[in-house]
């Protein structure tokens, strides 16, 4: 059977790695680029075979009329993020392939395990995969299962549902017919705002973002998804719901409160937070 041997979460704000390249970065993005290379020893350390990738699609290829809740890609490979993501943002590209049998694995295993997930073979991955990717596994030599989740296009499952299908996802992983070490990685983000007038702070609503770091770090399952509601997220900022997908995290995880977690505050473009799960206790520094 696969082992699973990491859960992590980090943020994929297209703008932090534009904000770590300035010549003089804010203490802050200093102190989150420290972060995040401990995040990439520790997801090294675990040796992992695959990355069960798990993220949002943007509304670059999925769209208010046609978008899946939940979806795992299976084509061969996956290569992103979108020429324009490139060229507003100055972001790297990535690629990798797709561990295809374990990809089609967990498609046959999920309606078992109470998911019936869509599936593509003609995808891209936006930034919020090659953003966490090119810090994690900047080698690119991971195969990759990438599993979009739907944070965009109303109606957006419920924090509850979220919970249950990284519950579901980790019975599939316990359950695939392989001895692949899987780790796992989400991207998401808590309080931000596009477009409106919030934009551009250090966080659209740092109370927000204090609370819900202080009930993912305690593992208050049931806080969070009491108060993680659409409406209590939109208000906090408008592509506020991309926390949900650590939601999903803390359900892989069975509730269980992280190993370490966090969040920085730059002065401007959002928080950027961290949280990983294992049997390696301690916080980062």
């Amino acid at each position: 059977m696969a082992e699973l041997v990491e859960i992590m979460g980090i943020s994929h704000s297209p703008n932090f790695p534009g904000q770590i390249a300035e010549p003089n970065p804010e203490p802050a993005i200093v102190e989150a680029a420290h972060d995040y290379e401990l995040m990439r020893q520790r997801m090294a350390g675990t040796k992992p075979d695959v990355l069960v990738m798990i993220a949002s699609d943007h509304l670059n290829q999925f769209f208010m009329d046609n978008m899946p809740a939940f979806l795992i890609g299976k084509a061969p490979r996956a290569e992103g993020p979108f020429p324009h993501e490139m060229r507003t943002f100055g972001i790297a590209p990535y690629r990798a392939d797709v561990e295809v049998d374990v990809a089609k694995s967990m498609l046959q295993l999920a309606p078992k395990m109470g998911v019936d997930f869509s599936f593509s073979d003609e995808f891209r991955i936006d930034h919020a995969f090659t953003v966490p990717l090119n810090f994690i596994r900047p080698e690119m030599d991971l195969p990759i299962v990438p599993i979009f989740t739907n944070v965009m296009a109303p109606p957006v499952p419920p924090a509850q549902r979220f919970f249950e299908v990284g519950k579901a996802i980790r019975r599939i992983i316990d359950a695939l017919p392989s001895n692949k070490r899987v780790g796992v990685l989400a991207s998401g983000h808590l309080a931000i705002e596009i477009g409106g007038p919030k934009e551009g702070r250090s966080s659209s609503d740092p109370e927000f973002d204090r609370r819900m770091m202080n009930l993912v770090g305690r593992g208050d399952v049931e806080n969070v998804i009491e108060e993680a509601t659409w409406d209590r997220m939109m208000a906090s900022g408008n592509v506020t719901p991309g926390f949900l997908n650590f939601v999903l995290l803390m359900g892989l995880a069975d509730g269980k409160a992280p190993s370490v977690s966090g969040v920085r505050f730059p002065r401007s473009k959002g928080s950027v937070p961290y949280m990983a799960w294992d049997s390696q206790p301690g916080a980062l520094p």
